[in-house]
């Protein structure tokens, strides 16, 4: 498996190793080590959010369809940056 950098902006990679990259033959002897930091502050990981709208006609499907709009707004997109999701928009 190789982990790639990655990043939110063009130019701007964040990589989730430290140092140099060992390949497999030279792998008995050094291995790669993981930037551990990185991967826990800075490291981009995507992964998708479900937002479940229970389709009742009432109060709670209301409620769903408003906050499931909301993540698509700006401001929404920011919230999910600021919890680590990587934006859709």
């Amino acid at each position: 498996m190789k982990s790639l950098a990655i990043g939110r902006q063009s130019g701007q990679f964040v990589a989730p190793y430290q140092g140099q990259i060992f390949l497999s033959p030279q792998c008995p002897g050094q291995r790669t080590q993981l930037d551990l930091d990185a991967l826990r502050d800075n490291y981009p990981l995507t992964r998708r959010l479900f937002v479940i709208v229970k389709q009742n006609g009432q109060s709670d499907q209301q409620a769903g369809e408003a906050y499931a709009n909301l993540l698509l707004t700006r401001q929404g997109q920011d919230l999910l940056r600021q919890a680590g999701f990587v934006p859709i928009r």
